[in-house]
């Protein structure tokens, strides 16, 4: 790929959040053309072709994102599909040697994800997971805050989600879901405690139900689990999608030397026995504004630190993973260590 040459993208996906993001891909100033696309559904293909005002290769078979990876000399490939075919797609996609960027969440299951951000590894290809809050200013500064000792030791947690979610379509399915709200904006809440306090999860216990206003669905709607992190903290993650309209959220963390909450796009600092005060969060000088920002600048040389690793997509997966088992055994206290010893693996995999 010569340097005035546009990136060649295929891509796999092209629903609501599949489109929005490759016309982000599609307008970077740096240069992007997409060659190939596939979706099953062939008016979400002209959709696209519309938007973008240009047409490109276009595929409708359930087994054509092949076709994407193979025919048209792309370089990298986007995947925007439902959970669980992630694995297929973006294991393919590794063994041609393309460069990923991929919906969250990464893979389903813990296994699978450590496999194929091995795989990326050994290619030495560009792996990106789209976590856009590792790009907004009040959590970068954050992260930066913990890394830093503000807080001192993270010591417990506050992590609360709600939002109106119906399991619609695919996301409704078990087949396609891989564990309902939790594995859906759940993943979101997941990946940014583990990011912002750069630990690890070492258990999970708790409950899901699947009611969604009355009526019981084949996925899970909402989830309340205590969660233990590697440096001892425990705390609790709640994840509803029975909210009557709207969304809301509310992240805090505590430490040995004081509190950081989230309040809309603010954040609060309070060190122990001290009063709340605001702190101005602006991003980092020539920090990627957006994962696809970060992606296209990695592939030109224009970024040198990949914001969202595969690896913090594992990490995820593996939380995920305990707090579904906890919730369908009864609520019993799952152990990380446990699940990852089931492939050989132990917490030093992830670290």
């Amino acid at each position: 790929m010569a340097a005035s040459d546009p990136i060649r993208f295929g891509a796999i996906g092209c629903g609501g959040a599949g489109t929005n993001r490759i016309l982000q891909l599609a307008g970077h100033p740096l240069g992007l053309r997409v060659v190939a696309a596939a979706d099953i559904r062939p008016e979400r293909l002209e959709n696209l072709e519309k938007q973008l005002g240009y047409g490109f290769a276009a595929y409708s078979g359930p087994e054509d994102f092949r076709k994407v990876v193979d025919d048209h000399g792309v370089d990298a490939v986007g995947i925007f599909t439902p959970h669980i075919p992630h694995y297929d797609h973006v294991k393919y996609a590794i063994e041609r040697g393309r460069h990923v960027l991929i919906e969250k969440p990464m893979v389903c299951g813990t296994a699978r994800a450590v496999e194929v951000t091995r795989m990326l590894a050994n290619s030495g290809k560009v792996g990106l997971v789209h976590y856009q809050r590792h790009y907004e200013a009040k959590y970068i500064l954050a992260r930066d805050m913990i890394r830093k000792g503000v807080i001192g030791e993270v010591t417990s947690f506050y992590v609360y989600m709600a939002q109106d979610w119906s399991g619609r379509n695919w996301r409704g399915d078990p087949a396609f879901s891989g564990g309902g709200q939790l594995n859906d904006s759940g993943s979101h809440y997941q990946d940014i405690l583990l990011w912002m306090t750069d630990l690890l999860p070492v258990s999970a216990e708790g409950f899901a139900d699947s009611w969604y206003q009355g009526v019981k669905k084949d996925v899970e709607i909402t989830g309340m689990f205590n969660v233990g992190l590697s440096n001892g903290g425990m705390g609790r993650i709640i994840i509803v999608g029975d909210i009557l309209g709207g969304f809301q959220d509310d992240v805090r963390i505590r430490g040995t030397k004081g509190d950081i909450m989230f309040y809309g796009n603010q954040l609060l600092h309070r060190p122990t026995g001290g009063k709340i005060v605001e702190v101005a969060a602006r991003p980092p000088r020539g920090y990627p504004v957006s994962p696809c920002d970060n992606f296209v600048k990695l592939l030109r040389g224009r970024s040198r630190v990949n914001r969202v690793p595969f690896l913090f997509g594992t990490r995820v997966a593996l939380l995920t993973e305990a707090m579904l088992r906890s919730a369908r055994e009864g609520g019993r206290r799952v152990l990380c260590e446990d699940i990852l010893k089931e492939s050989g693996l132990s917490l030093r995999d992830l670290a």
